[in-house]
């Protein structure tokens, strides 16, 4: 058994290589394939032709593309990002803090998201064909459908410009001052604006664990074990949360890992409504200003969490119920 685990652990973490190396070459042919002088964002226009030459050299851009090619996979070994030509920054200083922002923003949202969905499926579930059951489902099923940009919008028209409730974007207030690091995510105003970003995201992650916790613990309330416990006297309420739901959990943990890795890839949309200084916005600025280093780390990044999460959830998924790990080593040596 251990062996069988062992082996499909390293399958799995050799596919998560693979898949990492194509997502950085497609990223590094790209951003080269792209129309447009990339170094216009860092050259003056009275600049000479030697001059930008000069320039262009400087980073790198007049070596054959197979040359830039090895140097670029050397530098993401050596975690040598270079400098951002927007903001000739190590880009290592100008990742780390926007992807602070961006998991705190996700990691809350997705943790909040699956605690109140699988309360609100076991819930359900405990309902079935009532009407309180028809219109929860219906409500979720419109809230995965709905696009999260326009929440986000009718959040902001609502909850900021018309009650003035919350802030209509950003991290802090203009006249915020932190004294240090941690003052930037543990103040009031911080808080303040991570509000309504934070609602509407979980609202939007809210359907897949309701869904599924609904659906899951439908099969395991079927189960003897349920009639055996109604028939000793428990509660109704016991029963399902003590006992069936701990049984109907196991595949919503599973979504759980690859759900935060695509909110994290996918949260460009959430940054620009709400302006939040993202690791996902920052893609965005950095890819129309064609800022090389900084646009190709940053979605390098990102695919490097989706990836790994992706694999913890396997990871997860062999030790919980070691059949899986079985299953996949026995289909592999077929």
């Amino acid at each position: 058994m251990n062996v069988q685990r062992l082996k499909y652990l390293l399958k799995r973490l050799g596919l998560s290589l693979v898949s990492l190396w194509l997502v950085a070459t497609i990223l590094f042919l790209i951003f080269r394939l792209l129309p447009g002088d990339p170094t216009t964002s860092v050259i003056a226009p009275q600049m000479s032709q030697q001059a930008r030459q000069e320039l262009a050299a400087q980073y790198g851009l007049t070596q054959p593309l197979h040359v830039q090619y090895v140097y670029y996979l050397k530098n993401i070994v050596t975690m040598n990002l270079g400098n951002s030509f927007q903001y000739s920054s190590p880009v290592t200083e100008i990742i780390s803090g926007r992807l602070v922002n961006t998991l705190v923003l996700m990691v809350t949202s997705v943790t909040l998201a699956y605690v109140l969905g699988v309360v609100i499926g076991a819930f359900l579930a405990w309902k079935r064909d009532t009407r309180i059951d028809v219109f929860g489902v219906g409500v979720v099923l419109i809230m995965y459908a709905a696009p999260v940009f326009w929440t986000g919008m009718l959040g902001l028209m609502l909850f900021s410009f018309r009650l003035g409730w919350v802030p209509s974007g950003g991290i802090h207030s203009v006249t915020f001052v932190a004294d240090g690091f941690w003052d930037n995510y543990i103040s009031m105003d911080f808080l303040h604006h991570l509000v309504l970003p934070v609602a509407v995201t979980t609202l939007y992650f809210l359907s897949v664990p309701a869904l599924t916790m609904r659906n899951n613990l439908l099969d395991v309330l079927r189960e003897d074990f349920v009639e055996m416990m109604r028939a000793a006297g428990l509660s109704e309420y016991s029963i399902l949360y003590r006992h069936a739901a701990r049984n109907a959990l196991l595949p919503v943990l599973h979504y759980a890992a690859v759900s935060l890795g695509f909110a994290i890839g996918g949260s460009v949309i959430i940054e620009k409504v709400f302006s939040w200084p993202g690791l996902g916005r920052l893609i965005w600025q950095a890819t129309l200003a064609q800022d090389y280093p900084l646009a190709q780390f940053s979605f390098l990044m990102l695919a490097a969490i989706v990836i790994g999460l992706n694999f913890l959830a396997d990871v997860l998924s062999a030790y919980v119920d070691p059949r899986v790990a079985v299953e996949q080593a026995n289909a592999g040596s077929e």
